[in-house]
């Protein structure tokens, strides 16, 4: 089966997996089949390769394994949360699951929402990482942004924006 994917993408802190939960609740309300994965924790082991800082073929890997296994249980389409920083890291997790079609969503927030959400959550020393790389993404994808669209989140609640995300996308 292909399926439909939408990837919700974004710096650190613009709230990609709470939006994909909220996302998630609402197909569940619509009863339309679907998966949810937070694609972080697809790479979450030590130790990482070094060349694959971010452990991604690990992730691809463990994301072809989830997908067969929930399509075969009756999943049709398929929402990721993920950080996407390029084209070609996108046409890899598009191939991953064979999806067609496919959308790539960027979720944007303003720098001084961005950390004071990464703030909310991050405690210790990765909340100094947490928030230099939500500044690094937010820099990047002024720059150099593979998204299909971008939502604004600024002022908004997780309730209103995954509803705009799912008026992009025609599932059923």
């Amino acid at each position: 089966m292909t399926p439909a994917l939408l990837v919700i993408s974004g710096a650190v802190g613009v709230g990609k997996t709470a939006t994909g939960y909220e996302v998630a609740t609402l197909l569940q309300g619509l009863r339309i089949p679907h998966t949810f994965v937070d694609f972080d924790a697809l790479s979450d082991t030590w130790p990482v390769p070094d060349d694959d800082r971010w452990n991604t073929r690990l992730a691809l890997a463990n994301l072809r394994s989830i997908w067969r296994n929930c399509a075969t249980a009756g999943s049709r389409n398929l929402v990721v949360a993920q950080v996407v920083e390029t084209a070609t890291f996108r046409d890899e997790l598009i191939a991953a699951v064979a999806a067609d079609p496919a959308l790539l969503v960027r979720l944007r927030a303003s720098e001084p929402i961005l950390h004071e959400r990464v703030v909310g959550r991050e405690h210790g020393r990765a909340l100094a990482w947490h928030l230099a790389r939500s500044s690094e993404l937010a820099e990047q994808y002024e720059h150099d942004d593979p998204a299909d669209v971008v939502v604004d989140t600024d002022g908004r609640s997780v309730i209103d924006v995954a509803h705009e995300l799912l008026g992009l996308i025609d599932w059923r």
